[in-house]
């Protein structure tokens, strides 16, 4: 199969690609920056440097890419990218290409902290941090318990994210639009790797302890687990969700409560994919089946717990 992969500079790219390639498919990859900027422009069969995702040229050049090497299927990597395919799968599908992302309904809750607190606020299976967002008519006097957490509704990387310390800082937040306060829960961090395909509820949780992560929120050192507790949690969440495809789901797990707290869902590969990779569960295989809809996906197969890390490594690009 044609398959086109965006941002390939991110971190997710190069498992995703490998993965692709492993499985006999022809990648075209894009990004903003120069072809010959990315080590994984080696691994790609096809290279064309790509506008900005919010810039109008954008949607065009991915059409332009789909038309000249017969695309099927399109990974976005980026949540800005999901942001503005996901209203623009039609034109994509009358060129015989699927956008590989779940549902504009899941992605208009899952890309929106809000919505995705207020989805899940009244249901007892979920644990949840109480949450406002600054849209609505808010008292500094009602805010006492600090500190608290603030990120914008459809932020993404820990962008923009605020630890809120006083009612100076507090009245900061409060005057800008469209951000989310949250109570602040302490503990661990937890990411999980969640695929499912919509049309039979099989699925795969893959669940990992960050240990050590970048600010943006990347896992460097990290504790693949198996933890039944959060993969059925994860699996109750996706259902809910109607969640096709692989996502990534975040929670911090407070042992005073012995509960985990869901805090973001990613829809799309997480920077560590390749960290699930090692527990021998095809995630990027199973993620184009949830979309080809020929065949179930593969069944979970069992895993040990490890303690993994992610390494940098150089490499020559081109000698000049």
């Amino acid at each position: 199969m044609n398959i086109l992969v965006t941002a390939i500079g991110s971190m997710s790219a190069e498992c995703v690609i490998s993965s692709l390639k492993k499985e006999g498919h022809f990648v075209v990859g894009c990004d903003i920056y120069p072809g010959e900027w990315h080590y994984e422009t080696k691994l790609c069969d096809k290279f064309k440097q790509a506008p900005l995702a919010k810039s109008v040229e954008y949607i065009p050049f991915l059409l332009d890419l789909v038309r000249k090497y017969n695309i099927e299927y399109l990974f976005p990597l980026t949540d800005l990218e999901i942001d503005v395919l996901t209203n623009k799968r039609d034109l994509f599908l009358v060129e015989g290409c699927t956008i590989c992302i779940s549902s504009k309904e899941t992605i208009s809750i899952v890309r929106n902290k809000y919505n995705l607190y207020l989805f899940f606020k009244d249901d007892n299976f979920v644990p949840s941090i109480k949450s406002w967002n600054t849209d609505e008519l808010l008292n500094s006097q009602d805010f006492y318990r600090f500190p608290y957490i603030a990120k914008p509704c459809d932020g993404r990387s820990s962008e923009g994210l605020k630890k809120i310390v006083n009612q100076q800082e507090l009245k900061n937040v409060l005057s800008q639009s469209n951000y989310l306060i949250q109570e602040c829960v302490g503990g661990s961090v937890f990411t999980v790797d969640y695929v499912r395909q919509a049309s039979t509820d099989k699925y795969l949780v893959i669940p990992r302890q960050e240990l050590l992560r970048t600010p943006n929120g990347a896992g460097l050192t990290v504790k693949l687990i198996n933890d039944d507790q959060l993969k059925q949690l994860t699996h109750y969440i996706g259902d809910k969700l109607n969640i096709n495809g692989c996502v990534n789901m975040e929670f911090i797990y407070s042992e005073e409560s012995n509960s985990y707290f869901l805090i973001d869902i990613n829809p799309r590969f997480s920077a560590g994919v390749a960290f699930s990779q090692y527990s021998k569960n095809p995630i990027i295989k199973n993620h184009i089946e949830c979309f080809i809809n020929s065949k179930e996906i593969d069944n979970q197969y069992n895993y040990k717990e490890m303690l993994l890390s992610k390494r940098m490594k150089e490499e020559i690009l081109k000698k000049l």
